[in-house]
């Protein structure tokens, strides 16, 4: 008897829940459609609509960052960098920055990794590279850089993922 009282209130709980997550479900679609730049970022492979949005809502205007370098250091996937005379060493990441941003193209680093089709096999490529040298962590972390330098370039130039692009640099 107390059981079902107890349900009967997370019901009403969850039903209050997924309305609100409809509303802003039908709030993004909204803004997205009316956003150009997320349709671009969405030409990559596995960026959807959080990703897209995520970048363009901490960015807004790229042209504010003079470099892709400035970017990621924006975003606290810089690698940390210590420096005595003649010696550099690099530690982890700096983790200064947007955090909700390198956390979301970290999971989109995640969905390339394992993605199987054409469009992501040269990221897997040099992705599985790094991993075999470096680990697969840190290969994650330095895939979301280069997908982030990716979309950085992809603003600024005003054109779409092309993967023939990344083949031609090795």
């Amino acid at each position: 008897d107390h059981l079902l009282q107890v349900v009967a209130v997370y019901y009403e709980s969850f039903k209050a829940l997924t309305r609100s997550i409809r509303h802003l479900e039908q709030q993004l679609a909204a803004y997205e459609k009316n956003e150009p730049r997320a349709a671009r970022l969405q030409t990559m492979p596995q960026v959807g609509r959080i990703a897209s949005l995520t970048l363009l809502a901490a960015v807004d205007d790229v042209d504010r960052f003079p470099s892709s370098r400035k970017l990621i250091g924006y975003s606290g996937l810089a690698p940390t960098v210590r420096q005595s005379s003649e010696r550099t060493t690099y530690g982890s990441i700096s983790r200064a920055g947007r955090s909700e941003l390198r956390g979301v193209w970290v999971q989109v680093a995640h969905r390339v990794a394992i993605d199987k089709t054409k469009a992501t096999q040269p990221l897997r490529t040099w992705f599985n590279r790094v991993a075999k040298r470096r680990g697969k962590k840190t290969a994650l972390v330095a895939l979301a850089r280069r997908l982030l330098v990716i979309a950085y370039q992809m603003l600024r130039s005003e054109t779409d993922y092309d993967v023939a692009r990344l083949k031609k640099k090795r």
